[in-house]
């Protein structure tokens, strides 16, 4: 029986040995993360690969189309959907607020932890002013797609009576607010320093509780 599985951008691993559509995939990410996407020619990714050009263009026409696998990929992995079985309504209900915001941060914390993730946003944010393709892809997103999501979070958590009721938007805004700092810090400042785990944990806990302490209801 044939087992259907997801698409993203990004082709399935084949276990013990990488197919050569990832391994193409995997080489443009590393040479796109060191030179930028300018900077990198389908010849440069075929020697990355030890394979030639033509090979490339069998799996991939352009680098325009190996963009868009990344840009699959990302979504893939930062809005993997809940179990279909579990809707928001069904999460508010069974979680704390306390519960709601620990899954947010986790979320920036696997994402850290994931090398591949931690290039590709890299990519992205150091392209933005060079490429309005990967520009729109971070304003869409990165940016405006989380802010309106987190709205409607706050919103359902404040009609749920779990949370003080402040502007929806003004609340999303300012939770996105740390992200968008911790994304500054990890993949443009200190970038070269590698991935801290801990730097972001011990951060992201602060802010959750900053978070709690203005916005729980007492006895929620």
């Amino acid at each position: 029986m044939a087992v259907k599985t997801r698409k993203t951008g990004r082709p399935a691993k084949v276990p013990g040995e990488k197919c050569t559509k990832e391994k193409i995939f995997d080489a443009a990410v590393d040479l796109f993360a060191e030179k930028g996407y300018d900077g990198v020619s389908m010849d440069d990714i075929a020697n990355a690969v030890g394979i030639r050009k033509s090979s490339v263009y069998k799996h991939y026409s352009s680098k325009d189309v190996i963009l868009d696998s990344i840009f699959e990929y990302m979504k893939s992995m930062l809005y993997m959907p809940p179990p279909k079985d579990l809707d928001m309504d069904t999460l508010l209900d069974t979680l704390s607020f306390e519960e709601v915001l620990e899954m947010g941060f986790e979320s920036i914390k696997k994402m850290a932890e994931d090398p591949l993730m931690f290039k590709l946003v890299r990519i992205v944010t150091i392209e933005l002013h060079r490429n309005k393709k990967i520009r729109d892809f971070f304003y869409d997103q990165m940016f405006e797609r989380p802010v309106d999501e987190n709205e409607l979070l706050f919103r359902r958590l404040i009609e749920k009576g779990k949370i003080k009721p402040y502007d929806p938007r003004a609340l999303a805004t300012s939770y996105f607010s740390f992200t968008a700092y911790m994304h500054m810090e990890t993949f443009l400042l200190r970038y070269e320093e590698g991935i801290d785990v801990e730097r972001i944990e011990k951060k992201s806990r602060a802010q959750m509780k900053l978070f709690v302490e203005m916005l729980k209801i007492e006895g929620t």
